[in-house]
């Protein structure tokens, strides 16, 4: 009996050691993150619990012919809890400092290397009519394992080519700062 028992003891830290190997890392990864970073007053990561303390908001997607409920966090409120702001308006302005957070990008990078590029003007809640959403469930379930952690879904594109799956960083560039330096 003792060694019945011994054997299934050893066949467990086998089977263990085995799974160690072939998924490196997979019993020590973490939450999944969303790196933001680039011109913005903060930059840092946030997690799924992050996202969902954002109030999140449902949406119907239709892709390929197949309507969707969505799940997310418009862009533009993202970018807002880093300190993302339009900036400063008015007649005592001068043209070339009016709006300077309209004037930056915002990059979207997949996990594969694929990029979606959007105005922050676009983005931003209070002024842009593109509905960009980073999206962790469809019709109530967590994303499948090669879309997830992160969606980008555009409900306002009429097409999905800039909606990468595997998000895994947004960052804000200004082009006018790259432009003016030496």
């Amino acid at each position: 009996m003792e060694e019945v028992a011994m054997a299934k003891r050893k066949e467990w830290w086998f089977l263990a050691a085995l799974l160690l190997v072939l998924i490196p890392g997979a019993a020590f990864a973490g939450a999944p993150e969303l790196e933001v970073a680039g011109a913005l007053p903060r930059t840092g990561k946030l997690t799924l619990k992050d996202l969902e303390a954002m109030k999140p908001e449902k949406a119907t997607w239709t892709l390929q012919g197949k309507p969707q409920v969505i799940e997310g966090v418009p862009v533009g409120r993202i970018l807002a809890s880093f300190g993302f702001a339009p900036g400063v308006m008015g007649k005592d302005v001068p043209p070339a400092e009016k709006r300077p957070g309209y004037k930056k990008v915002a990059l979207v990078t997949a996990r594969d290397g694929f990029q979606a590029l959007f105005s922050c003007a676009e983005l931003a809640e209070e002024m842009g009519a593109t509905r960009a959403l980073l999206v962790w469930k469809i019709d109530g379930k967590p994303l499948p394992p090669d879309q997830a952690p992160f969606r980008l879904v555009v409900l306002t594109d009429k097409e999905p080519s800039r909606s990468p799956y595997a998000v895994e960083k947004i960052e804000v560039i200004d082009p006018l700062a790259r432009k003016a330096a030496p």
